[in-house]
C-alpha cells in the first residue's frame, strides 16, 4: 500500500513540476489569430498541428512519425528563380512579352470545375518563331496554376497547343485561354483560388532560332505571376 501512495505521489508530483515549467501564448499566423495556443514548455515554443494546416501546412501522422509539406516549397511554387508581376502587367524576357488577362472559373464538358487564364503572348523578337522555338514545351510541361497550400494544376497537355505550335511574326501577338482542369469527379466544394500563375520556359532556343537574333534579355526568362494583384 506504501509503495502505490509512493507512486502516486511522484506522478503527481511530476505533473506539478511539468505545470509549472509551461506557460501559453497567443498565436497569429500571417495576422490571423488562431483560437489554440502556442505552449512554451522547458525553454521550447510548440506550435499547434491544427493551427500550421489552417496556415497552410500539409501534415500526415502515422504511429512513428509525422510528415510535414511546407508552403512555397512543393511543385516550385515559389523555388524557380522568374520574372515576377502581377493580373494585367507587361513581363518581358527578351523574346516574349507576356501578359495575364484574365482568370474566370470553367468547366470541361459542363461537369468537371477548372479555371480559364486567359494570356497575350507578343513576339518581341525580330524573326518569326513559335513558342517552341523558344523556350515554351510543345504540350505545356511547366505550365500550371499554383494554389497557397502549394498544389498546382497543370494546364491541359492538348489544348495548350493553340498556343505552344503557334507562329508569330515579329510584334505578333497571341490572345489565348489557358485551361486547367481539377480531376474527373472533383466536387464543386474542393474548387480553391489559385493564386499564381508559373510558366517555365526550360527549352533551349537552339542555335538556327539564336543566329536570326532571338534571345534572353535576362538570366531568368521564366515567368511568376501573382493572382491576388492587379495592374
Amino acid at each position: 500500500m506504501k509503495n502505490k501512495l509512493l507512486i502516486v505521489a511522484l506522478l503527481f508530483g511530476s505533473s506539478l513540476i511539468a505545470w509549472a515549467a509551461s506557460s501559453t501564448l497567443k498565436l497569429s499566423i500571417n495576422g490571423t489569430v488562431y483560437s489554440t495556443n502556442a505552449i512554451v514548455q522547458n525553454g521550447k515554443t510548440y506550435i499547434p498541428l491544427e493551427a500550421l494546416q489552417k496556415a497552410g501546412v500539409k501534415a500526415v501522422v502515422s504511429k512513428t512519425d509525422v510528415k510535414l509539406e511546407l508552403p512555397g516549397f512543393v511543385g516550385g511554387v515559389n523555388q524557380r528563380a522568374s520574372l515576377e508581376g502581377c493580373l494585367g502587367e507587361t513581363l518581358f524576357n527578351g523574346v516574349w512579352r507576356i501578359k495575364t488577362l484574365k482568370l474566370e472559373a470553367i468547366k470541361k464538358d459542363g461537369t468537371t470545375p477548372g479555371w480559364g487564364l486567359t494570356l497575350e503572348v507578343r513576339n518581341g523578337s525580330p524573326a518569326t518563331i513559335s513558342p517552341v522555338d523558344a523556350g515554351f514545351d510543345g504540350t505545356g510541361q511547366g505550365i500550371q496554376l499554383a494554389f497557397a497550400d502549394a498544389s498546382t494544376l497543370n494546364v491541359d497537355a492538348m489544348d495548350v497547343q493553340k498556343l505552344t505550335f503557334a507562329s508569330l511574326p515579329p510584334g505578333g501577338a497571341l490572345t489565348v485561354q489557358l485551361k486547367f482542369f481539377y480531376a474527373f469527379g472533383t466536387f464543386e466544394n474542393a474548387v480553391k483560388s489559385p493564386t499564381k500563375f508559373l510558366l517555365e520556359l526550360s527549352r533551349p532556343i537552339g542555335d538556327s532560332t539564336r543566329a536570326k537574333g532571338v534571345n534572353y534579355s535576362v538570366p531568368n526568362p521564366s515567368l511568376r505571376v501573382r493572382l491576388d494583384c492587379q495592374k
